[in-house]
């Protein structure tokens, strides 16, 4: 299956269901290996993320693993390389595979909150794409998709800075790594209160 055919069925489906499509802030999209992460509103969130920051290829993608044993759909996930991960504990394969792409150059896409929020709700962020970053040294892309949705309403994507983790010492403590996480979902939301 070539990228850009994907790229061009995605497009055509989803401007069906949402004809008008803002994004602002492509221009922040950085050169090279960058962590992209994101709130979680929907299940199409990573196509729309996809279609807003017209990337040159597919990046990884970390998604909970029930979704890599559905029959077929695990077969095109495998196919576009997304990274299983298993809910609710260390998953160290999952962590492997994650700091191997990013050590190899790649993009990858998180949703630090873990799971579907709906819009009005919150849900405690995962400290793994900080740790992430800080072991890989890859910048973070902090990226808000439009939360109100309904057939045929506008959509709306927010491109955030890039931007580096720092702490003081070589190993962050674990509240360190969750104040980060905070801070992280907090630029991510602040996104969409941009007009």
């Amino acid at each position: 299956m070539n990228y850009g055919f994907l790229y061009g069925v995605c497009w055509v489906i989803f401007h069906l269901w949402h004809p008008i499509f803002r994004v602002k802030g492509r221009q922040n999209v950085p050169q090279g290996s960058f962590l992209l992460c994101a709130n979680h509103r929907g299940m199409a969130d990573p196509f729309w993320i996809l279609l807003a920051l017209r990337l040159p290829r597919i990046p990884r993608i970390m998604a909970k693993d029930v979704l890599m044993h559905i029959p077929l759909l695990s077969s095109l996930l495998r196919y576009l390389g997304v990274i299983g991960v298993k809910r609710g504990e260390n998953d160290l394969n999952a962590v492997k595979a994650s700091l191997r792409a990013l050590k190899n150059g790649e993009t990858l896409m998180i949703f630090p909150e873990g799971t579907r929020v709906k819009r009005g709700k919150t849900a405690t962020p995962k400290s793994g794409a900080i740790m992430l970053a800080h072991r890989t040294n890859t910048p973070i892309l902090p990226v808000y998709i439009e939360q109100k949705r309904f057939p045929f309403s506008p959509m709306r994507c927010v491109i955030g800075e890039p931007y580096s983790v720092t702490f003081d010492g070589e190993k962050p403590s674990i509240a360190q790594q969750h104040e980060a996480a905070q801070e992280l979902m907090q630029k991510i939301y602040a996104l969409g209160e941009e007009k």
